[in-house]
């Protein structure tokens, strides 16, 4: 049972620290709206953009490109109607206020 448990907590600290493809694209979606409309990312929420985007390969991918992809455009959008305050509340509930200013 003990070994059950660890492995569980294990995988889901694991998980926690990589994200999908998928989940890159909304953050890249929200993350430009934010850097357009808003008072952007700070240093550290670029180091930590970056490095994501390393990890995927998505920093090969030209902008226009990133743009076409749904998710993108869908987190674009929904970041849009939120509009700057709420965006950032937003993430400050995920645990992601440290990084924007």
């Amino acid at each position: 049972m003990k070994i059950i448990l660890t492995l569980l907590f294990l995988t889901s600290n694991f998980s926690a620290l990589s994200l999908s493809p998928n989940e890159m694209l909304v953050i890249v979606g929200a993350v430009k709206y934010y850097n357009e409309n808003c008072s952007g990312l700070n240093s550290a929420g670029f180091q930590r953009m970056n490095k994501g985007l390393k990890r995927f390969k998505m920093n090969k991918i030209p902008i226009p490109i990133l743009e076409q992809q749904l998710l993108a455009i869908s987190s674009y959008q929904t970041a849009e109607k939120f509009g700057c305050i709420e965006t950032k509340n937003e993430a400050y509930k995920a645990g992601f206020g440290q990084y924007i200013n």
